[in-house]
């Protein structure tokens, strides 16, 4: 019924809805493309008019076989494309908020829109869509830092119920 969909999004937590969706949306077919703005849409430099037109341009984009160019989450922000769950704000001054440290961008926008084939993931066309609605709300986020103490570490991993510590 659709070809893709672009999520108008703020930008303090899009990382983290991109980061979730990519996990609830297993073997994604069409594009999701989340994107937003540094300054008000209605203000007179606003990023987020540029940053709606190409977010629609390439969740609409296709492949000569009929099948979406981007078939994964994506952040879509000051001519970058990103995956959704390599993506970090990293800036709340610059247009160019967002950055996927571990990962390079999936396209890159100028005159034209600069896709990397390679770099983007394909689903497997012998299974469907599976949704994946429950999180499990057991983990939790553990900021490393020199000094760090012992003590602190072991109390948290020994947390009753937890299942998953995500280490920065």
């Amino acid at each position: 019924y659709f070809d893709g969909f672009v999520i108008l999004h703020g930008t303090d937590t899009m990382a983290y809805t991109a980061s979730a969706l990519s996990f609830m949306l297993e073997n994604l077919s069409k594009p999701v493309i989340l994107t937003g703005s540094q300054l008000p849409i209605g203000t007179l430099r606003t990023d987020g008019k540029e940053n709606l037109i190409t977010a629609i341009e390439i969740a609409a984009a296709k492949n000569p076989d009929g099948t979406a160019i981007v078939p994964e989450v994506c952040i879509f922000f000051e001519n970058h494309l990103m995956r959704g769950n390599r993506t970090t704000k990293i800036n709340a001054e610059n247009f160019n908020a967002f950055r996927s440290f571990n990962y390079p961008p999936l396209a890159r926008v100028g005159i034209h829109i600069k896709y990397e084939p390679n770099l983007i993931r394909k689903p497997d066309p012998t299974k469907p869509l599976k949704p994946h609605y429950l999180f499990d709300n057991n983990v939790v986020i553990l900021t490393l830092f020199p000094g760090i103490q012992e003590s602190i570490v072991t109390s948290l991993l020994h947390v009753p119920g937890l299942k998953a510590v995500v280490m920065k």
